[in-house]
C-alpha cells in the first residue's frame, strides 16, 4: 500500500501586534413611500379582522335567538298537549254531566222548527211573524 505523506499545515508568523477592524453601521431610515405602504398594509388588516368579529358576533346572536324561538317551541308544544288531554278529558265527561244535570238523551225522533216567513208587505201592515213576538 501506498502511504500518503501528510502535510503539515504552514505556520503564520503573526507580527508583534494585531489589526483590528471595526465596522460601523449608519442606520437607515424607511422612505416616506414604504411606511405609507406599512401604514395602509396594517390598516386594511385592521379592517378585514373587524369584519370577521363583526359577522361572528350576528351569527353568534342569530344562534342565539335560534335556541330561544326553539325553546319557546318546545314549551307551546307541551302546553298545547297538555291541553289536548284536558279537553278529550272534558269531551269525555259532558255526557254524564249532562245526565247529572238532568238533560235527557234525544229520542229517534227528529225535532223540526218551523220558520215563518217575514214578508216586506206584512212588516209594513203592521203585522209581526210569531218569531219576533218572542
Amino acid at each position: 500500500m501506498a502511504v500518503k505523506e501528510q502535510q503539515k499545515p504552514a505556520k503564520r508568523t503573526s507580527p508583534g501586534y494585531r489589526e483590528k477592524t471595526m465596522v460601523v453601521t449608519r442606520r437607515t431610515y424607511l422612505p416616506i413611500k414604504e411606511k405609507l405602504l406599512y401604514l395602509l398594509t396594517i390598516v386594511a388588516c385592521v379592517m378585514v379582522a373587524s369584519l370577521i368579529i363583526w359577522q361572528n358576533a350576528n351569527i353568534y346572536g342569530l344562534n342565539k335567538e335560534t335556541q330561544t324561538v326553539e325553546r319557546e317551541i318546545k314549551k307551546s308544544n307541551a302546553e298545547i298537549k297538555k291541553l289536548t288531554v284536558q279537553k278529550q278529558e272534558l269531551l269525555n265527561g259532558v255526557r254524564d254531566k249532562a245526565i247529572q244535570l238532568g238533560y235527557q238523551e234525544p229520542t229517534g225522533e227528529s225535532i223540526n222548527v218551523e220558520r215563518s216567513k217575514i214578508s216586506s208587505n206584512s212588516t209594513e201592515t203592521g203585522t209581526k211573524s210569531e218569531t219576533a213576538k218572542k
